[in-house]
């Protein structure tokens, strides 16, 4: 196995199946994001301000360009709002 998130990914893509889901940190999500291997994002709001915290994602270093799939409140108050990555 590869300790390469993103050829780790690329891997599980190229097998037959379903959709995959990874869970994970803004650092973890930005790897991915590099590697070019996420389709989609999924995030769940929750209605509490923090004074600080930690970023969603760090820098990528570009712009990633997201068309917003789904949105719906769900138990809570939280929302629960679905992109796809566009293709650059």
């Amino acid at each position: 196995m590869s300790t390469d998130a993103g050829e780790f990914v690329r891997e599980l893509k190229r097998q037959p199946g379903k959709g995959i889901c990874v869970m994970g940190g803004g650092e973890l999500a930005c790897s991915l994001f590099e590697a070019g291997v996420i389709d989609e994002v999924g995030l769940n709001i929750h209605p509490v301000l923090l004074g600080s915290g930690v970023p969603l994602f760090r820098d990528a270093g570009k712009r990633i360009p997201l068309e917003l799939t789904e949105s719906r409140v769900i138990e809570g108050g939280c929302v629960f709002s679905n992109y796809r990555v566009k293709a650059t």
